[in-house]
């Protein structure tokens, strides 16, 4: 085990001894070290990173607040809630243990653990186990974030959160390019331990790949914009002043990052949540009533400034953006002719044609990896728990909290729209079932608003503030 590991361990057990909300903070910026392994020695083929670290003690801590397993238990239950995703986590397990042995050696799969270009029979494995523990464990993050998600105060937490896991990527991506520059990238190597296949000095362009302390630029890129996406869409609900300010900073950056990840899926990611921000943008332009309103003259004076910006820019210097240009052309529009692309769509061939052949049945989680997540679910789970997953978060990402109060109703709406660029990147080059920690934690913040009722009549303050993990009370929301 590494040093940096070392500290992180004595991190979080600081954090989870405490009052408060400081694992909150620690699982967002945990999710900026990809490729830290957090077991000692090898891990025994098995990889444990501080966010699954960071996630499974705030779990843990919030299920020991005294009435938070009798809430746990009615959300998992509550069909507005997460009633859809506890039916499949309970078939997708079944399966994971099943599925592979009931197929074994009658079709060919791409296994999860495969570090060679092809394919092999299907047969049950430790990746059925393993990636059967990563999907509890996102299952047991959204359920957590729904318990103790539905105070205004854990809504401020959370976004504040979001903002110090930017930071948190915007530094460690600084921190890879300037050692990379300066020729002294082997002082990352102890943030570097897991045993996946991690490609960290690669060039594009000439340039290099920014990829922070993830695996790949790939992930980080991708990490990177769902991020961005959340922030932008929650800027209205930072406090005015310094807040904002970050919030600005940590937008900005975050493109920039983006870019210098150079990475097909995250530039199309960043696509996606300028179209959705545009058609966002429109609506609250349209609508008089929309309480996000308030700020649309500072959002379209930034825009324009950006917009004006660029303009000068190329006029000045018409060839300035040519090699931002050449870069996007090769790494998006000829990703078709890349040996990447060869290799991933056959994963995904061979992931499509396991769902055909298990007659929709999948094969069980663990058994095989693609490059499409919504390929991944069916070939995994088959068509029923592809129905569940897929239903749970369309029922998400639809449903009106119709008793909450509209700020309730507004933080819902925010969250789902920076939701939606990390879903359709997902789509690109999502490898298994698991819908990750990040995703997990703003799916159950959403689903938590569905418990929120109007305010009453103002009481008596408290005398000592409570333990926001303790007792989530609704009515004070």
């Amino acid at each position: 085990m590494s040093w940096p590991a070392v500290l992180l361990w004595l991190a979080m057990m600081a954090a989870a001894a405490s009052r408060g909300p400081a694992l909150l903070y620690l699982v967002m910026i945990a999710g900026s070290f990809g490729s830290l392994q957090m077991l000692p020695g090898s891990g025994g083929g098995a990889n444990l990173l501080p966010q699954s670290a960071c996630a499974a003690l705030l779990i843990g801590k919030v299920l020991m607040q005294r009435g938070n397993i009798t809430r746990g238990t009615e959300a998992a239950l509550d069909p507005q809630r997460l009633a859809l995703f506890s039916a499949f986590l309970v078939y997708a397990i079944l399966g994971a243990l099943v599925l592979p042995r009931v197929f074994a050696g009658m079709f060919e799969v791409v296994p999860v653990s495969a570090f060679r270009y092809g394919t092999d029979i299907l047969k049950p494995g430790a990746g059925n186990i393993t990636q059967s523990c990563y999907m509890a464990l996102s299952y047991a993050t959204t359920l957590c974030f729904t318990i103790i998600g539905q105070t205004d105060e854990m809504r401020h937490h959370f976004r504040t959160a979001l903002l110090c896991g930017a930071y948190a990527l915007i530094g460690t991506g600084i921190l890879d390019f300037v050692t990379y520059t300066l020729h002294i990238s082997a002082v990352l190597d102890p943030f570097r331990t897991a045993t996946y296949a991690l490609l960290t000095d690669v060039e594009a362009e000439g340039a290099k790949r920014v990829v922070g302390l993830m695996p790949e630029a790939s992930s980080y890129g991708s990490a990177c914009v769902g991020m961005l996406s959340l922030i932008i869409f929650m800027r209205p609900f930072y406090r005015q002043g310094l807040e904002q300010v970050l919030a600005v900073v940590a937008i900005a950056m975050l493109m920039a990052m983006t870019m210098l990840s150079t990475s097909s899926t995250a530039i199309v990611g960043l696509g996606v949540m300028g179209g959705v921000y545009g058609l966002d943008l429109m609506v609250r332009m349209l609508d008089p009533r929309n309480p996000r309103r308030d700020q649309l003259n500072i959002e379209i004076s930034l825009i324009i400034l950006v917009v004006f910006m660029i303009f000068v820019s190329f006029v000045v210097k018409p060839d300035l953006f040519d090699p931002i240009v050449s870069l996007v052309n090769k790494m998006v529009f000829q990703k078709a002719s890349s040996a990447s692309y060869a290799e991933r769509s056959l994963w995904n061939r061979v992931g499509w044609h396991a769902f055909l052949d298990s007659g929709g049945l999948g094969a069980g989680l663990g058994s095989i990896r693609v490059s499409n997540w919504g390929i991944s679910i069916l070939g995994s789970t088959g068509l029923f728990g592809a129905v569940l997953m897929f239903g749970f978060i369309v029922q998400q990402l639809l449903a009106v909290p119709r008793i909450a109060p509209a700020y309730v109703k507004q933080f819902a709406a925010v969250s789902k729209l920076g939701l939606l660029p990390t879903l359709i990147m997902y789509q690109l080059s999502g490898t298994i079932p698991d819908i990750g920690i990040l995703a997990a934690a703003v799916l159950g913040m959403v689903a938590a608003t569905h418990a929120v009722r109007p305010a009453p009549s103002p009481g008596p303050v408290p005398a000592v503030r409570p333990d926001p993990f303790a007792t989530p009370r609704p009515q004070l929301s």
